[in-house]
């Protein structure tokens, strides 16, 4: 059968829409054998990209996973971005989604679940979450390591806007200027921010 335009458009749309399915498959679920069908998280994905992500919300990590709550079992997504730690559900007109965000969490913790699965717990005080049916497999490690670094990269960014206010409030101007040097010579301010404080301290 000779290809005419149309027929070419047409397969060439397929043909996109079959490699933008892949790329999804691999951002969000992986392709490992052992898992759900792709389909049965499309719903999710679609979910979570039209309504739950933020704007400027960059998806790091994602894995399958299974929250339970009182008498009610969720088969989603565990979503690391680079603002928080979500979990996305979607079946049929059921949808939730759980948010935590780095700033308050305070550990990441797993536990075993089975022979080849994990549960994972999220601690942000007073809470625990708790997710399972958790594949135990390199997504898994890559998505702890993700979370950690998220973690301790909101801990810095605190400890260093703590440091500038410590700075406007003391009453000690040259060993001020001895700090802000010091924060100047770790990376921690720029010479910018340096300056900008300098002027502060010396009125």
């Amino acid at each position: 059968m000779e290809k005419t335009p149309e027929r070419q458009a047409v397969i060439d749309a397929k043909e996109r829409t079959k490699q933008e399915d892949i790329q999804q498959r691999e951002k969000y679920v992986g392709t490992s054998l052992y898992r759900m069908n792709y389909t049965f998280y499309k719903p999710t994905i679609h979910y979570f990209e039209s309504t739950v992500q933020l704007a400027n919300e960059i998806v790091l990590s994602s894995l399958p996973a299974e929250y339970d709550f009182g008498n009610s079992e969720k088969k989603g997504l565990l979503i690391a971005t680079n603002m928080r730690v979500v979990f996305v559900a979607k079946k049929g007109i059921s949808q939730f989604y759980k948010s935590h965000y780095y700033n308050y969490m305070e550990g990441i913790f797993l536990a075993s679940d089975g022979i080849a699965q994990k549960e994972l717990t999220i601690h942000t005080p007073p809470l625990r979450t708790t997710f399972d049916d958790i594949l135990n497999d390199d997504r898994l490690k890559r998505f702890i390591d993700v979370v950690q670094k998220q973690m301790q990269d909101s801990k810095d960014s605190r400890r260093m806007t703590n440091d500038k206010k410590k700075l406007s409030t003391s009453v000690d101007p040259y060993g001020d200027l001895e700090k802000i040097a010091n924060l100047r010579d770790k990376g921690i301010l720029t010479e910018e921010e340096f300056l900008e404080e300098k002027k502060k301290i010396l009125g």
